[in-house]
């Protein structure tokens, strides 16, 4: 094998590699395997050279194709890429190159196995778990800024006001040179104005990236819908991709800076410069002297001091993942902006996100906006979304199927196919329409219903275009799909009392009452909460993040006990005895079943203490942990504690996805968490 590898080398010494290169790459490789107890392997090899500054480009020579293996060829080569940009900025080897699209410049060692791949918002789009951690919302509005600017100048209005106040320490917006996009950081707030006006061209987003290394530490992103949710996806990688942004050659991860505010714009397309510049000259327009172009009732408009010219949007060309995109007013901003909806002059303003509210700082907003023009284009993309992809299906070609995980407890299956899970039902009980509407989701789509240990409902073997048909078929009849990812999962819950002849607790309405507050609420990782009618602990609240039992500790009135011994036959742990007359109970082995006061024919054992036995951070899998045990007397108690053990859990957890809730007190410890969670 070493004698390959020796050839390998020696055919690429006319490329520049000396023997003495080659038998300095050999010599350390051979020192790197004996330290290893290997044998010398051209990864080895490979890793040796890329440390050696004078080997130059031998690592990508060595081992590269010409085209460079990439994981996003897929998205690419298909036509199924947004041209966002995202793949650019996040690689910490600065490998991606970007015009009018991105490509692999140099060899990557991962073939794109890492960031790149996992921020593409059209590999997925993490839209369900973004969600519930931005809690969105929509209020519109129309409005007109100070500053000069496209259709009312709202954006540079508003990024000039969080310049002036510190909010951020610049702004990454599209600037143009003859119209060529080009992504620009701008500090000085009066230098907003020069590139206020919208481009309909590709456009980058690599200024993010100079802006970290220039030293900025707080920016607000102007960008496309598909820009905005490749962002986002950044925003929250660790959740995400499971694991901590990846760590490039030089042994740093990507230095980007906090991004504080995400500003949507309205898109239903956008297209290809060149034929851009095309248009303007069989126009006979400079593109150069163009003031303003503009997309209108299926028109394309140039606009230049001396005349307009519409021409029709079919006759530019139109960048292909375009029609595979569903997003026209970016729907994961903090706030979206467009003239699409509001009067002449003035634009819309869609706040999104409580940090999206502080554009109200800066411009005044009116009500009054005709939603109606903005449904019309939203389902216009909707349409094209569709036929686009419904072709693809039906000539076999390549479809990611990035919008399946819009909603949430849907997964994908290592044969390709899918699963969709059914948040469980309170205590696992089903109505009778219910479960018949299980079984014909699962009969119209030729699936398999699993039974999960948690009581709910998987519906495995769904086919990727069924997806989204399926889930709002479940979401319309009253059965939420969730319980999956980095949140609070299904309560687990035993039938309780009225139920089970040991129940002490109604644990179906205890069930409710947390599923209402807690239900799918984000956590660092996957938050388990059982509530079990007794301590018989069927259901293993010891071992849940959160686990809750029904206790019942009996006393007895001595008046009316006689000894009769009926409270010993009944209890398992023989805590009750009798001596004489009397009953008496070892208290340090009764665990509260409560068997012995419902079974005393006198009425003469009572519950001198009934309420909940409570476990705070137990887990199972690789470790077992038993949770942390404490006594509750009443419902409300339950609800304050838990609250305040998933606030305190998400603030002092680290590693999303990777650290539970028993982690994160073992590594602090349990004490100093408990009393971390009982402070005001």
């Amino acid at each position: 094998m070493l004698e390959d590898i020796i050839n390998k080398l020696k055919t690429k010494s006319q490329d520049g590699f000396s023997q003495e290169l080659i038998d300095q790459i050999i010599s350390e490789a051979k020192d790197v395997a004996k330290d290893n107890n290997s044998e010398v392997t051209e990864e080895i090899v490979g890793k040796v050279a890329d440390k050696m500054i004078n080997a130059g480009d031998y690592l990508k020579k060595f081992t590269a194709d010409d085209d460079h293996q990439w994981l996003l060829n897929k998205i690419v080569d298909n036509e199924f890429c947004a041209a966002c940009g995202t793949c650019e900025i996040v690689c910490p080897n600065n490998f991606v190159d970007f015009d009018e699209g991105p490509s692999l410049g140099e060899y990557c060692r991962r073939l794109g196995n890492g960031m790149c791949h996992e921020v593409c918002p059209r590999v997925s789009s993490g839209r369900y778990q973004i969600s519930i951690r931005e809690d969105f919302f929509e209020k519109y509005y129309y409005a007109k800024g100070a500053a000069n600017g496209q259709d009312g100048g709202v954006i540079t209005t508003f990024l000039k006001d969080l310049i002036a106040k510190g909010k951020i320490d610049g702004a990454i917006v599209v600037g143009d040179v003859k119209w060529k996009p080009v992504s620009l950081i701008i500090k000085d707030a009066d230098a907003l104005e020069h590139a206020a006006k919208s481009k309909y061209a590709i456009s980058p987003l690599s200024a993010l990236k100079k802006a970290g290394d220039m030293g900025l530490e707080k920016v607000a992103v102007v960008g496309l819908p598909c820009q905005i949710e490749g962002l986002r996806k950044y925003q929250y990688y660790p959740y995400l991709a499971k694991h901590s942004s990846e760590i490039g050659d030089e042994g740093y991860p990507v230095n980007l800076p906090k991004i504080e505010y995400l500003i949507g714009l309205f898109c239903t397309e956008k297209f290809k410069l060149q034929t851009i510049k095309e248009v303007c000259l069989e126009n006979e327009i400079d593109i150069g002297d163009v003031t303003k172009f503009n997309v209108s009732n299926g028109k394309f408009i140039m606009e230049t001091p001396d005349k307009t010219i519409n021409v029709p949007v079919k006759d530019v060309e139109l960048f292909s993942g375009c029609k595979v995109c569903r997003d026209f007013s970016s729907d994961l901003a903090d706030v979206s902006i467009g003239n699409v909806g509001s009067p002449e002059g003035y634009s819309t303003v869609v706040i999104r996100t409580k940090k999206g509210e502080d554009i109200a700082d800066a411009v005044t907003l009116e009500e009054g906006v005709d939603k109606t023009a903005i449904d019309k284009l939203t389902q216009f993309k909707l349409k094209r979304f569709h036929k686009e992809i419904d072709e693809r299906v039906k000539n076999d070609e390549f479809v990611s199927y990035y919008w399946n995980d819009y909603k949430g407890g849907v997964g994908i299956r290592s044969d390709g196919n899918y699963f969709v899970r059914v948040r469980a039902k309170p205590s696992g009980f089903y109505d009778v329409e219910e479960a018949e509407l299980i079984n014909e989701v699962v009969k119209d789509y030729e699936a398999r219903i699993k039974l999960t240990n948690r009581g709910t409902y998987e519906l495995h073997d769904i086919k990727p275009i069924d997806v989204e048909e399926v889930v709002k078929k479940l979401d319309d009849n009253n059965l939420l799909t969730g319980s999956e990812g980095p949140l609070v999962r299904g309560t687990l819950a035993c039938p309780g009392a009225f139920n089970c002849s040991l129940g002490l607790i109604k644990t179906t309405e205890l069930c409710y009452e947390l599923e209402d507050k807690f239900c799918e609420m984000p956590a660092n990782y996957k938050f388990k909460i059982a509530i079990n009618g007794c301590p018989n602990k069927c259901s293993r609240p010891q071992v849940h993040d959160f686990g809750i039992a029904g206790i019942k500790y009996p006393e007895v009135e001595a008046e009316k006990c006689n000894g009769c011994g009926r409270c010993e036959d009944v209890c398992k742990v023989n805590a009750p005895s009798i001596r004489g007359e009397m009953s008496y109970t070892n208290e340090t082995i009764c665990y509260g079943c409560g068997k012995c006061i419902k079974a005393c024919p006198h009425d003469a054992r009572v519950a001198k203490f009934e309420g909940y036995e409570v476990y705070v951070g137990g887990k199972t899998g690789r470790d077992v942990i038993e949770g942390v045990r404490l006594e509750l007397e009443n419902t409300d108690e339950i609800v304050d504690l838990l609250t305040r053990v998933i606030d305190t859990y998400n603030r002092l957890a680290i590693k999303p996805q990777k650290e539970r809730l028993g982690q994160t007190m073992k590594r602090i410890g349990q004490a100093q968490f408990m009393k971390e969670v009982k402070k005001p």
